[in-house]
């Protein structure tokens, strides 16, 4: 894929091949990520095994084998949609320090700041500076594709994650790398069934507005509900109350579906920040918060003990690891491709609960930590403090 002579002969071209390419990209819906509970292929497109699977999930896609790096001097181009809360930048820290083990690949780190055209525009120059390699969470989904397709016909390794863009491994991009979030939204869904006794009215927020992410978690929810009548879903089968993914604007969301639903017997969020956020706003209502099931923050679980310590033995909590360790996977795929190095790591994974009230894993907390903190990355306060921002 990455062909020194295509990449010469095609970067100058790329902005031209984005414009037009945007008038024709494909609308298919997201994938639906293996919701049946089982992990993707590797990129060698050989079934994963096990084993295998299952240690690089428990140990947050940590590994000691650097032979991913290759010998040969590559640039590597890291870029984010978002990149402006704390889940980005952990998604940072994990890309960058993972990269940083390879002395023969330099780096270049952009982030898009909820800006599509911005960001379009930054793969496009990157691609132009002479990147080999691309590590991105298209945030936009299919409104990106395009342009990831153009940086592939020019010969950089792309490898997405964390946010599907559409398109196909092996020809658009090397291989889309994330978890299922279908899955997520299944065991949140069914966890909630369990927690609640099978009856009761539960609210769903969720990132940006049509993002891939929530849409495939959303889908998911309404199926587990539609099997229990005794279930209602308050914001709806269809779209949900947007945060942004921002704590801020996740407790004035809040804020309102109290106002406007006097029982709320569940709450589940895609993104644990918001979902702490959203506790401020049931006291802020003078409401018991009700269990809960989102990703992991160490925040919550240190508000899950406060709550037990309160008396509030209703609230109970269920999370899903935040996932940016996957960004190490992603790096190392990117990198590999580049160097001509073989990686049978698989691409999508799904994830069992990182914690669970109920089933006796104990929430996490650290007070030494900040809220925002996501415990399953295992990735240092001091590695984000330094690969945390571009």
């Amino acid at each position: 894929m990455s062909n020194v002579h295509t990449r010469a002969l095609l970067r100058g071209g790329v902005g031209l091949t984005v414009a037009a390419m945007l008038l024709t990209a494909c609308t298919s819906a997201p994938k639906d990520e293996n919701a049946d509970g089982g992990s993707g292929p590797s990129s060698s497109g050989a079934a994963p095994d096990a084993a295998v699977v299952k240690g690089i999930v428990d140990d947050a896609g940590i590994v000691d084998n650097t032979d991913f790096c290759g010998d040969k001097d590559i640039t590597l181009g890291i870029h984010d949609g978002f990149g402006i809360n704390a889940w980005s930048q952990e998604s940072l820290a994990a890309m960058r320090s993972e990269a940083a083990k390879c002395p023969n690949v330099k780096t270049i780190v952009q982030i898009g700041q909820g800006d599509l055209q911005k960001s379009i525009s930054q793969v496009n120059s990157m691609v132009s500076q002479g990147i080999d390699a691309l590590a991105i969470i298209p945030d936009f989904g299919q409104a990106q594709l395009a342009s990831l397709q153009a940086a592939t016909r020019a010969g950089v390794s792309v490898v997405p994650w964390g946010a599907d863009p559409g398109g196909q491994d092996g020809s658009d991009y090397v291989s889309y790398v994330d978890w299922s979030s279908a899955d997520a939204g299944t065991k949140w869904a069914e966890w909630m069934v369990k927690v609640l006794d099978g009856k009761g009215k539960v609210v769903f927020i969720g990132g940006p507005a049509g993002n891939p992410v929530t849409t495939g978690q959303l889908a998911s929810i309404v199926k587990v509900f539609a099997k229990n009548p005794g279930m209602e879903l308050l914001t709806g089968d269809k779209d949900w109350p947007v945060t942004n993914w921002d704590p801020a604007t996740a407790q004035q969301v809040t804020a309102s579906l109290l106002t406007k639903y006097p029982t709320i017997d569940g709450i589940i969020s895609d993104y644990s920040t918001d979902a702490l956020a959203a506790t401020r706003a049931f006291d802020a209502a003078g409401r018991t918060v009700p269990p809960m099931a989102t990703l992991d923050a160490n925040g919550l679980g240190c508000f899950y003990d406060e709550q037990q310590a309160a008396g509030n033995k209703d609230f109970q909590l269920a999370t899903i690891s935040s996932r940016n360790w996957l960004g190490r996977v992603a790096v190392r795929k990117a990198i590999a491709d580049a160097e001509g190095v073989a990686n049978d790591e698989p691409s999508t994974y799904t994830l069992p609960f990182f914690e669970d009230s109920v089933d006796g894993t104990a929430p996490v907390c650290d007070k030494s930590l900040p809220e925002d903190f996501y415990p399953s990355n295992k990735i240092s306060a001091d590695d984000i403090a330094k690969y945390g921002k571009p």
